[in-house]
């Protein structure tokens, strides 16, 4: 029975997949969510979803040179193409057949296989069958999402955006949706961010009774170490204060936006 699950699945995110960026693409979302009422983190994510394009086209020039870290399908990776066209950038995505359709979807763009961390070499990857965005180098993060997960265990390369950057490349944003292994991600890129100092979309929280709960040493990483300011989304639109410790510790958020 998990294998003709498995397969059912995979049909099925092949078919997403190979919807992206085309004429019917919109068309089939809005039937799917007529059909299929949506979730509150749904909704969430769709406001988030907004909020992101909102900042890209605020902070974006031409020429911005930008990295994308789990890129998944792409979506916030066409945002960025389309406002930065002159811009050099770097995807990372560790699924064998999302890389490959995103090499073949943006051609421009340098794509790499691995998963990016402190460190290199090879591990464990945990590839959610039935809800590939949530697929992680950790088991079980996937359980605040979705309880009856489908789940395939593979070896993927791992290492540290540090070791493929050109120093003197100047990065101007970061997005980071790696479900659960952000600090590691982001001590493998600390010279990055602090030579460059660029604008980072990250998502983060684990939860702890219903409520996400925040990593102070990524809070730490990013304010006391690379000098930026960590913002809610919304907050940073609407020209407020960036998140004190205590603010963001307790924020009922689960994606943010740091900048200079």
């Amino acid at each position: 029975m998990v294998k003709q699950m498995k397969m059912f699945f995979e049909i099925k995110n092949s078919f997403k997949e190979m919807l992206k960026g085309t004429p019917i693409e919109n068309f089939a979302k809005s039937t799917y969510d007529l059909l299929i009422p949506s979730s509150y983190e749904m909704d969430l994510n769709k406001q988030d979803n907004a909020l992101m394009s909102q900042i890209l086209q605020r902070i974006l020039n031409q020429e911005s040179n930008c990295i994308d870290i789990g890129c998944n399908t792409g979506d916030v990776l066409a945002h960025i193409v389309q406002l930065s066209p002159s811009g050099y950038h770097y995807a990372f995505e560790p699924l064998p057949r999302l890389a490959t359709r995103l090499k073949n979807k943006f051609p421009h763009v340098d794509i790499r296989q691995v998963a990016l961390s402190n460190s290199e070499g090879e591990t464990s990857f945990w590839y959610v069958v039935n809800a590939p965005a949530l697929s992680s180098l950790k088991k079980d993060i996937w359980k605040r999402h979705i309880r009856d997960a489908i789940t395939e265990n593979i070896t993927v390369k791992t290492q540290r955006l540090d070791d493929i950057l050109n120093p003197e490349l100047k990065i101007d944003l970061v997005k980071v949706d790696v479900e659960g292994v952000e600090l590691e991600v982001l001590k493998g890129a600390i010279r990055t961010l602090k030579t460059h100092r660029p604008y980072v979309f990250f998502e983060h929280g684990e939860l702890v009774d219903g409520k996400p709960v925040h990593d102070r040493r990524i809070y730490d990483l990013l304010v006391n170490e690379c000098n930026l300011h960590i913002f809610e989304l919304r907050s940073w639109l609407q020209g407020l204060s960036p998140l004190s410790l205590d603010e963001y510790l307790h924020t009922g958020v689960w994606n943010f936006f740091a900048a200079p």
